[in-house]
């Protein structure tokens, strides 16, 4: 494991910059919803930038992973790497996690002052586990875009060499399938069945329509909602991840030959 430690130094050094930069960027757009929430003197509006800065790293490993992934494949260093691929990929995937946690805790702590400033509770309303599945939703929900991501990265990898339209056609087609398969398993009852194999706390994120006037005018947020997830539907979700992830390797495999 002495080679891993290595890769994971690594990447940890390489994203040193990227990760000063999101917090900068992260600081930026809380500094301009404090600013407009006392020019138009609502407190809520700062309370919002908060959470909604929390709720958008669900998509942060995920664009984390292709910029990381591009930024390497045009230096040419999977070409000359000897480790195998899954190190290099799992390497990124663990480093990106670590980053996004990092990242959350700097959200959380800025979303604390928004509450603090405008006095309002800081859990609104809302119990410790409840905080904590939200965190876990979007570090859980995070990782599988990752995972998707890192795949699509692979088919554009491996332009250039033998095959390369089949192996496009191919992996589409997979994807294709994949995705087929999801919305059929979700609507499936099946998927009803393993509802009930036990569950822990999950949030859903969406849109809500706060207020509506007379003339159809909509007043739309971001919508948090606590619910259950089961265990038999993280296995199934685990077990399309681990595939996709096979998947990738296998394709960036042979770009490294």
């Amino acid at each position: 494991m002495g080679y891993y430690t290595g890769l994971l130094l690594k990447d940890w050094k390489l994203s040193m910059k990227a990760q000063l930069q999101n917090y900068l960027f992260i600081l930026v757009l809380w500094m301009l919803g404090v600013g407009v929430s006392l020019s138009v003197d609502e407190p809520e509006v700062s309370v919002a930038v908060g959470l909604t800065l929390i709720s958008i790293h669900i998509f942060y490993m995920g664009t984390d992973m292709v910029m990381n992934l591009v930024k390497e494949q045009k230096l040419k260093m999977w070409l000359y790497n000897p480790n195998p691929a899954r190190s290099l990929i799992s390497s990124k995937l663990l480093i990106s996690l670590f980053n996004c946690l990092l990242s959350i805790t700097f959200a959380i702590a800025l979303y604390a002052i928004s509450c603090f400033i405008s006095d309002q509770p800081f859990l609104q309303g809302k119990e410790f586990a409840d905080a904590l599945a939200l965190i876990g939703t979007i570090l859980g929900v995070g990782m599988y875009f990752a995972i998707w991501a890192v795949f699509f990265w692979s088919q554009i990898a491996a332009k250039g060499k033998r095959f390369e339209y089949v192996r496009f056609a191919f992996s589409g087609l997979i994807a294709y399938l994949i995705f087929q398969l999801h919305e059929g398993f979700v609507l499936s009852s099946f998927y009803d069945r393993l509802k009930d194999v036990g569950s822990f706390p999950f949030v859903s994120l969406g849109t809500l329509v706060t207020n509506e006037t007379s003339d159809g005018y909509q007043e739309i947020s971001l919508g948090v909602s606590l619910s259950e997830f089961s265990f038999g539907l993280f296995t199934v979700f685990l077990a399309v991840s681990m595939l996709v992830f096979f998947l990738s390797v296998k394709n960036v495999k042979k770009i490294e030959v």
